[in-house]
């Protein structure tokens, strides 16, 4: 390898301006959005080393150049081994440690073809080959020599990347979150980033139970990207951590969209562009090119509204004396959760979300009429009163129905059969929602309710609603009986009412 002064001058500047690294290095030119993306995820703090951003998540339009930009930015930390204390100027003890220390970044897809794109993209580079380097070559390998092998597989079986250990040994790994990503459990990793990160459906819980805890021990940063999909759904809920508009957002997310548009002129061609863009459905446009979130054409309930209903209200609410509750059940028999959600309905213009409880997992009998019926009494003492109602449709319904029949007052509710009743018990869910009558907190497990009221449609299969239908149960007795009703009436022959 031939490092000359000029050239390791050019190296160290690579480190602290990624715009240089891609030209001078790779031999192409990033757009105006891959460049402000990727000056994002190399932003250091203080210390010079540590990451400024933990997490970054990219919305992004088709064909602006996504899967470039995380190539190169996925290179670039893996080149300068960022994450790491950079080694004592003149240290060769301190260089030493620098170049041994392990360095192992992983890039995962819904698929393996998917995670599969970004190795494609960095194989051209560094064959010269890309498009986007129009013809010149890669300067890093004709300047300095083979300073990555790509032409290996991790185990014979993944494809591997693998800086020479000359400039650190850091490797770059290419996996699937196929079967939840439980194969990346137990592994430290530097880096992580996450490619079309939006069609992946259990994306909350793969980010908070496995990739999240990978870099504990190293601090590493994670990026997400990819283009929405139609609908609201955990993307956007992760994109809004780091939102710039948004007053409560995390410092260390950062949160990008990458439009289309930045891509004409680059990787576009712009008479193309215009074409195509005026053949495309104009609703679509700013989910598909400017990588913002739209609401589904075939969501039920308004997003707008939904997010209204959710408010700074405390995760549970303790009973208070006189004031009527309704607490609806959706109860779940072999894996499906069982819901049960109370509302306060005593001033019926504003109905108050008080209790939300689940049960998820295979679940017994036993523990979920204890769910149940501690909720129940809970709301049904000193004063206060409470209604259940369950969710009587089907044979399991049935079942928990006579096993709550120790709770009192109960009533049930079976649609089962009838599109009509269904939709009548939804109604007048939306109605509350549409008119800002219900107010629900915005924390704790609450926020999985508001999740499946985005995500709910009229088509519900596999989608999953039971919180929706515990919800809409209590709704549905709250707007339908008194919240003050007259106590021991005394009727007339003439069918007034006096208070006895």
């Amino acid at each position: 390898m031939k490092l000359t002064n000029e050239i390791a001058k050019d190296l160290a500047k690579g480190r602290v301006d990624i715009g240089f690294f891609a030209s001078r290095w790779l031999g192409i030119e990033l757009n105006p959005g891959q460049l402000a993306w990727l000056e994002g995820i190399a932003a250091r703090d203080e210390s010079g080393y540590r990451p400024k951003y933990l997490t970054t998540v990219c919305s992004a339009g088709n064909r602006a150049g996504k899967t470039l930009g995380m190539a190169v930015g996925i290179l670039h930390s893996a080149t300068y081994k960022l994450g790491l204390r950079v080694p004592d100027q003149g240290s060769k003890e301190d260089a030493e440690r620098w170049s041994n220390e392990p360095y192992e970044w992983y890039h995962i897809g819904i698929q393996q073809e998917t995670a599969e794109l970004v190795h494609r993209e960095l194989s051209m580079l560094f064959q010269g080959s890309h498009p986007a380097q129009r013809g010149r070559g890669c300067p890093i390998t004709k300047e300095i020599g083979p300073v990555y092998i790509f032409d290996k597989k991790y185990r014979g079986e993944y494809l591997w990347i693998r800086v020479h250990p000359v400039f650190g040994g850091a490797n770059i790994h290419f996996r699937t979150t196929q079967d939840k990503a439980k194969a990346l459990l137990g592994k430290d990793m530097n880096g992580i980033s996450f490619d079309e990160a939006a069609f992946e459906p259990h994306l909350l819980m793969i980010y908070q139970e496995v990739l999240n805890l990978r870099r504990l021990s190293t601090g590493g940063q994670l990026h997400f990207i990819g283009t929405p999909t139609e609908g609201i759904n955990d993307y956007s809920d992760l994109w809004e951590l780091g939102n710039p508009a948004n007053p409560n957002r995390d410092e260390q997310f950062f949160s990008f969209r990458l439009s289309t548009r930045d891509n004409v002129g680059y990787g576009l061609n712009s008479a193309t562009f215009e074409s195509i863009l005026r053949q495309q459905a104009e609703y679509l446009v700013p989910q598909n090119i400017d990588g913002y979130f739209i609401e589904s054409r075939d969501a039920y309930f308004n997003s707008e509204m939904v997010e209204k209903s959710f408010v700074e209200l405390d995760e549970e609410t303790q009973p208070v004396k006189t004031r009527r509750y309704a607490q609806g059940v959706d109860p779940g028999i072999s894996s499906d959760a069982t819901w049960a959600i109370t509302i306060d309905y005593t001033e019926r213009e504003f109905l108050a979300g008080v209790r939300c409880k689940r049960k998820i997992g295979k679940q017994t009998i036993p523990a979920v009429i204890n769910m149940v019926r501690e909720g129940h009494l809970l709301y049904g003492q000193d004063g206060s009163y409470c209604t259940t109602i369950v969710d009587s449709t089907g044979f399991g319904g049935k079942l928990f129905r006579q096993e709550f029949s120790i709770i009192k007052p109960l009533r049930d509710y079976d649609f089962g059969g009838t599109r009509a009743k269904k939709l009548e018990l939804l109604g007048d869910l939306k109605a509350v929602i549409d008119r800002g009558q219900l107010k629900l907190p915005r924390k704790g497990v609450w926020m999985e309710v508001r999740r499946q009221l985005l995500g709910y449609k009229l088509d519900d299969k596999k989608l999953e609603t039971d919180a929706v239908m515990a919800l809409a149960l209590a709704v549905r007795h709250a707007t339908r009986n008194p919240s003050n009703p007259v106590e021991k009436p005394v009727f007339s022959y003439f069918g007034e009412i006096a208070h006895a």
